[in-house]
């Protein structure tokens, strides 16, 4: 068996990403503004039309069918009716997103935790979608708990000149909550479900907003827990060969909570100091085997060659000062953040590394048990000041928003030199260790940026923006010595890189109907380039097969994309509905591909290729009846993804690209109707549809992922302030895989029938259907 068959993820493949997949859809939106007062009690009826949606996606709060652009909203009321709590809640409800477990966002692509990226219209890869807590980009597989959210916002298409770098996809933004200096408000909210074939579920919430000095002073206080039970067995041989099996992988357990101090220190200036941290833990990962050439779940039982307990711990806190001063016809808002987050995983890596040595170095060093140790830290200070203008105030017809931006960025990776008995007595390696090292590297960015909005004749506006951007990024020295080194190590030397650039937007519009538009656009998204470690010598003749040498894999550039787009957004039926429509093209170059070198079995990054997307998008929310309290929620998406140049990667010229699903689809409702004086009943439902995609075999070829047919529902009644709740979760109980998994070893390989063998991917699944009944209550 030849070495090549090997799979592997070292310290140098560690940047892999998957530059070339794409997803595309539509999806509603309600929304508030983030400094309302508390909602509605639980058993208040509905209101006769929609409430005002509003967004902040042009840094200022507007209602969204005013915004010249696609944008889906969920507001704290929608997250609630559809009894979203996580990350894959709300990622498989929006048509026009999609995320894989496997790309990595986190500077490491290994394990669970920082694993995962998110695309929007089909821009796909490692950091093309930006993830925001309010004003602070984080990475984008962070998901706060949604008890103390306002809203979600997903922005689509790049937003590079006014949210810079990693937004050339578009972006998603958490808002939280503010305190209200009016009126208190207590929420306390419990849960208790049943995963199938699994064990109990439990979620509890309660959330405090107390005005302290009337007016003038206020605090929020938001704590919850959720505990998830594992629906993933692992069978294994124990020291009598007897198998053994341990159920209950993949449980989570979350801990949340955040703190908000809101001042008005004066009639036109404002003072909030927040805190919002998570810690999670996972016993086990939620992952199962995904044999090929079906490349989906036929089992939520491993079988496994040793006993080792997977695990992964994550940590993240972000602390923020904000101060909104308000004056006559400007306002300036100043926002000062740390975030810090740290992983820890451990990972069972046996079968492959037995496999890889018996194979390759043909020796039988007994089938020891093998794993790997990993931790990820993230830290970033951000700040970022803010002025805007309103119309009439610098000129007629003239309004405005300028800015800075600053962030310094620390990461690293590394891999814990464990020792293994087995591979010292066999004499072929030393130290006996499979992986070590820590990886540190750091980046600067400042960035001057604004947009001007003047309104050439009446209903008729220009938009104007620029972002300036500079960045600088140094990765560490490092010496290391392990498996893959030569013996007495060596020294992987620091390196240093900087990229500067002009991100231009134009966009016009026209005023329609009671607040809408119809508007085109074009805008220029980017990603930033960045330093990798190093190839070993073994690779300079698959180098040299791509024209390329090993100092040429030492940087990668930043790749761009243009964007054109036309739309039309309006309200009607006196405001109870919401429609809007888009059609876009994506014009995408010099991507950052990942590249799998043969013969030494390792990865870098390099840019190029080009892609075309093109798409459209409908969505419609809103009540279509003035005498029924039936909430719906539709949306339709078509995108059609092709690869024009290959660049460095084994795909045909002018072939669908990969993660690309054609059809994507959504649709919602909510029903509520009053029994009685004081006690009403509600039923929800929602629908969610991702067509079938290519995806690229690391092995060569492509495989197909299926379809996603997601089903929720929920009933129940309410009371007083009361609610409750009986909750439905994948209620088809679809088996779905969310895409494998980068494994931190040699990736397992199965024999086939005929003696030879094919990697076997493990990949992160879709929990089972899930049951349960929910009490919220609001005071």
């Amino acid at each position: 068996m030849r070495h090549e068959i090997f799979a592997t993820i070292s310290r140098r493949s560690i940047a892999f990403l998957l530059a070339t997949s794409s997803f595309v859809a539509i999806t509603p939106a309600i929304a508030q503004d983030a400094s309302a007062d508390p909602a509605p009690q639980a058993g208040a009826a509905r209101p006769a039309s929609n409430e005002e949606i509003v967004v902040t996606a042009r840094r200022k709060a507007e209602g969204l069918t005013e915004v010249p652009a696609s944008i889906t909203a969920y507001s704290s009321e929608f997250l609630q009716n559809q009894n979203i709590q996580s990350f894959a809640d709300y990622a498989t409800k929006i048509p026009n997103l999609t995320f894989q477990y496997g790309g990595g966002s986190d500077y490491a692509s290994t394990g669970f935790s920082g694993g995962r990226t998110t695309t929007i219209r089909g821009v796909a890869g490692l950091n093309t979608t930006a993830y925001y807590i309010n004003d602070t980009p984080v990475p984008s597989s962070v998901s706060p708990q949604v008890l103390d959210l306002e809203r979600i916002e997903v922005l689509k298409g790049p937003q590079g000149t006014l949210f810079g770098a990693s937004s050339m996809g578009g972006n998603l933004r958490f808002i939280t909550s503010s305190p209200s200096l009016t009126e208190n408000r207590y929420t306390v909210q419990a849960q208790v479900g049943k995963t199938r074939d699994a064990g109990t579920d439990v979620d509890a919430n309660a959330l405090a907003s107390v005005v302290l000095v009337p007016d003038q002073v206020s605090l929020k206080a938001a704590f919850g827990y959720t505990r998830d039970s594992g629906f993933i067995s692992r069978r294994f041989p124990d020291g009598s060969g007897q198998l053994v099996t341990k159920g209950g992988q993949g449980r989570s357990e979350v801990y949340a909570g955040s703190l908000a101090l809101r001042v008005k220190l004066a009639d036109d200036l404002e003072a909030t100091l927040s805190g919002i941290g998570q810690w999670s833990e996972l016993n086990g990962y939620p992952a199962a085997y995904v044999p090929l050439p079906g490349y989906k779940p036929v089992s939520y039982t491993l079988d496994r060659d040793r006993d080792i307990q997977e695990y992964s711990k994550d940590r993240w806190a972000l602390g923020s000062f904000v101060l909104n001063y308000t004056g006559s016809g400007m306002s300036v808002v100043s926002s000062t953040s740390y975030f810090a987050r740290k992983v820890n995983e451990q990972e069972d890596i046996t079968e492959g590394t037995n496999q890889f040595i018996t194979e390759t170095y043909g020796v039988d060093i007994g089938n020891p048990a093998f794993f790997s140790q990993a931790a990820v830290e993230n830290r970033r200070f951000t700040h970022e000041t803010r002025l805007s203008f309103d119309e009439g105030t610098v000129l007629p017809n003239l309004s405005g928003i300028f800015g800075i931006f600053y962030q310094h960025q620390f990461n690293s990776f590394g891999q814990r030199p464990i020792v293994f008995p087995a591979l010292q007595e066999s004499g072929l390696f030393e130290p006996g260790n499979i992986a070590s090292g820590r990886y540190p590297s750091h980046e600067d960015n400042v960035a001057l940026f604004g947009e001007l909005y003047y309104e050439v004749v009446p209903k008729l506006t220009l938009t104007l923006g620029l972002r300036q951007y500079w960045i600088k990024q140094k990765s560490d020295e490092v010496a290391i010595n392990d498996f893959f080194t030569e013996p007495g190590g060596e020294v992987i030397p620091r390196i240093k890189n900087k990229q500067s650039g002009l991100i231009p937007k134009a966009v016009i519009s026209y005023k329609i109907g009671r607040q809408g538009n119809v508007y085109a656009s074009v805008g220029k998204g980017f990603r930033v380039g960045g330093t990798q470690a190093p190839l070993p010598d073994i690779c300079s003749s698959d180098l040299a097969d791509i024209g390329l040498t090993r100092e040429d894999a030492l940087r990668y550039k930043p790749d761009k994309l243009w964007s054109y787009e036309i739309g039309a957004k309006n309200s009607f039926a006196n405001g109870r509905l919401n429609v809007s429509a888009a059609g876009f093209q994506i014009d995408w170059s010099h991507i950052q591909q990942s590249v799998f070198l043969p013969t030494c079995t390792f990865g870098f990054v390099s840019n190029a290729g080009k892609a075309r997307i093109r798409g459209g998008e409908l969505e419609v929310s809103g009540r279509p009846f003035a005498d029924i309290p039936l909430t719906i929620q539709l949306g339709l998406g078509y995108t059609d993804g092709v690869l024009r140049d290959p660049g460095l990667i084994p795909q045909d010229a002018n072939t669908r690209l990969v993660q690309v699903p054609k059809w994507t689809g959504t649709i919602a409702g909510h029903y509520e109707t009053e029994l009685s004086d004081g006690i009403g009943m509600f039923i929800g439902a929602d629908y969610s549809y991702t067509g079938s995609v290519k995806v690229a075999n690391s092995a060569g070829g492509f495989l197909n992922r299926q379809a996603f047919n997601i089903v929720n529902g929920n009933i129940g009644i309410t009371f007083g302030r009361s609610k409750l709740m009986i909750y439905g979760k994948n209620l088809l109980d679809k088996r779905l895989n969310y895409g494998d998994l980068y494994p931190a070893g040699f990736e397992r390989q199965e024999m086939l029938e005929n003696g030879s063998f094919q990697r076997l991917p493990r990949a992160a699944v879709s929990r089972p259907r899930q049951i349960g009944v929910q009490y919220r209550v609001d005071f």
